[in-house]
């Protein structure tokens, strides 16, 4: 799983029914994009001062990303419906290489038994042990 993060700092005079219908059209991208698994979009709720005040996070199959970034509906919504409205976008591509959940019980640990990497990390490391044959 890997997951597409977008920040979104909108220009100035952006109303929230405008944010709103942008993010309601991002519909579309699950529906019209193979290997799209789910949208969440949100505000933030943090106080920091840098501006971004929205995030847009993709969550893809493994093999998805570069379908995604360049599938002519991807494309049409960032021309047509974020560009006319968006100052700033900061993009990032994030795979799960590994998570920690909170156990059953109260008592906070870690525990590395059950957790597994992703393919894409899976595939990083062979490469690197592919290249770096003496390590």
């Amino acid at each position: 799983m890997i997951q597409h993060i977008v920040l979104l700092k909108w220009k100035p005079g952006t109303t929230d029914a405008q944010i709103d219908a942008a993010f309601d059209q991002a519909h579309d991208l699950v529906e019209k994009i193979e290997g799209v698994e789910r949208i969440t979009l949100g505000r933030n709720l943090g106080e920091a001062d840098h501006g971004f005040t929205h995030a847009f996070i993709v969550r893809l199959s493994d093999d998805a990303l570069s379908a995604y970034l360049g599938h002519p509906a991807r494309k049409r919504y960032l021309a047509e419906v974020l560009s006319p409205i968006e100052q700033e976008r900061i993009e990032i591509d994030v795979p799960e290489d590994a998570h920690h959940e909170r156990s059953a019980s109260s008592e906070l640990r870690w525990d590395w038994a059950g957790t597994r990497g992703s393919a894409s990390a899976e595939a990083a490391a062979l490469r690197w042990e592919e290249t770096h044959p003496e390590a």
